[in-house]
């Protein structure tokens, strides 16, 4: 397991995300109500951004067909997407997320 210092805490507004790149693979961060979430930001059905989706329910919706997925378990919970995304643990270390990779959250 590797933790990998991302961004601060601060620097991702409440129900909004942000973009990382860890070893070229592109992980979604999000802070939904004051808890941070990481999950795969490519969207299990399409080739979409997680990270340009929007933020509720403790879920994002996928911005290109609509698909949500839960942001603490990576389950595609509406259709078209029927596939789960990965989860990874997120851990705040002095005002920074660390995201641990290798790990289901």
């Amino acid at each position: 397991m590797e933790k990998v210092k991302t961004i601060k805490s601060e620097d991702i507004a409440e129900n909004s995300s942000a973009l990382f790149e860890i070893n070229t693979h592109q992980i979604a961060l999000f802070n939904y109500e004051g808890q941070f979430y990481a999950i795969d930001d490519m969207c299990s059905h399409a080739e979409a951004s997680l990270s340009e989706g929007e933020v509720y329910d403790c879920r994002v919706e996928c911005p290109l067909h609509g698909a949500e997925f839960d942001l603490k378990t990576g389950e595609a919970v509406t259709f078209p997407a029927t596939k789960s995304v990965n989860t990874y643990k997120t851990e705040i270390i002095d005002g920074y997320i660390y995201v641990e990779m290798g790990t289901n959250a």
